[in-house]
């Protein structure tokens, strides 16, 4: 069975989510990682229905803090995992939808890398906002939302990984750019991303804030110093 993680240094949104888990996908197990340790005891008695795997994780950046949460979750035995961020909200079709879509993937011979789900607050290639050249509405939506597409970065706000692509590449000890970096990394290695059918709503920029230039800058001199490969795509 697929499993979630989650890590969070406590956003009020997290309980929205794992409601919204609770509603439309109560079987999967939730791996749940922050440094607030008084944010257990809140979740456990409202959120009793869920099987929920509390680990104190002290990073202090989203790459160190997703790493440790998926690794841990992997060593538990699962072939694949949910990354999931703390202010995003599932709908009743999300989990069906990315199992759907990753089963057609790989039933064609795709090794696939990051498979994410669609939002109103992400990356232009997966937000709702932005429709491909020549698109049409269908409905309430775009007709492009019907179909899965293939991309160079996916920013997992709630975006499928399989043990076999983790191994290959984990995220930088970075907050921006550990999501392009990792995808760069996996791409290199064969590997394919792609956008799901499947979406979330997303309130965004909870925990790093919305100081962009600030975001941009924290980054650089670890980047420099440890990626000099790439340092100029971000900042050239």
């Amino acid at each position: 069975m697929q499993a979630i993680v989650i890590c969070t240094i406590g956003n009020p949104g997290i309980t929205i989510l794992l409601e919204s888990i609770k509603v439309y996908a109560p079987e999967l197990p939730i791996y749940l990682c922050s440094n607030n340790l008084s944010l257990w005891g809140s979740i456990r008695s409202r959120m009793s229905e869920l099987n929920v795997i509390f680990r104190p994780n002290p990073a202090t950046n989203f790459g160190d803090a997703y790493n440790a949460g998926i690794d841990y979750a992997f060593s538990r035995g699962h072939d694949s995992l949910i990354v999931a961020n703390d202010d995003v909200v599932i709908t009743p079709s999300t989990i069906d939808l990315l199992k759907e879509d990753a089963e057609i993937l790989e039933s064609n011979g795709v090794n696939l890398g990051f498979l994410g789900a669609r939002s109103d607050y992400v990356l232009p290639d997966q937000n709702i906002r932005f429709p491909v050249e020549e698109d049409q509405q269908l409905g309430l939506r775009w007709a492009s939302e019907t179909m899965i597409k293939p991309t160079g970065v996916i920013a997992p706000i709630f975006a499928t990984i399989s043990k076999k692509a983790w191994d290959v590449a984990k995220f930088p000890s970075t907050n921006w750019y550990s999501d392009n970096i990792i995808c760069h990394d996996l791409q290199k290695a064969g590997f394919e991303h792609f956008v799901s059918r499947a979406y979330v709503h997303h309130a965004g920029s909870q925990t790093v804030g919305t100081d962009f230039e600030k975001c941009h800058e924290e980054p650089r001199e670890w980047i420099k110093a440890n990626r000099p490969d790439i340092y100029e795509v971000f900042y050239g």
